[in-house]
């Protein structure tokens, strides 16, 4: 049988550890992005790896978007005049 939870975080309150870990890598990775070192591995590449990277890198910075689809094949809606046509079974292209 379980008891009721008391202590630890509360829910939506932020890991410590993950936050100064996160910050040590962001800070790292800063220092190499804004270095000669980073630019001189990208001109090192070949076009085709150099892109792929660039694309690898944008992911970080522009969020990919999610696809979309419009269902344009909606019913529509009929009057009650038209309905009621429909159920006498008179068709005006019928009495024509």
């Amino acid at each position: 049988m379980r008891g009721k939870k008391t202590g630890g975080r509360v829910a939506g309150t932020p890991n410590k550890t993950s936050a100064v870990v996160r910050g040590a890598i962001a800070k790292m990775l800063d220092g190499y992005f804004n270095s000669e070192t980073f630019a001189q591995d990208i001109a090192e590449l070949d076009p085709k790896d150099r892109v792929a990277a660039m694309e690898k890198f944008a992911a970080y910075v522009a969020p990919k978007l999610q696809t979309t689809t419009l269902d344009v094949a909606s019913e529509t809606k009929k009057t009650i005049e038209d309905k009621l046509v429909e159920l006498s079974g008179d068709d005006e292209e019928e009495s024509e």
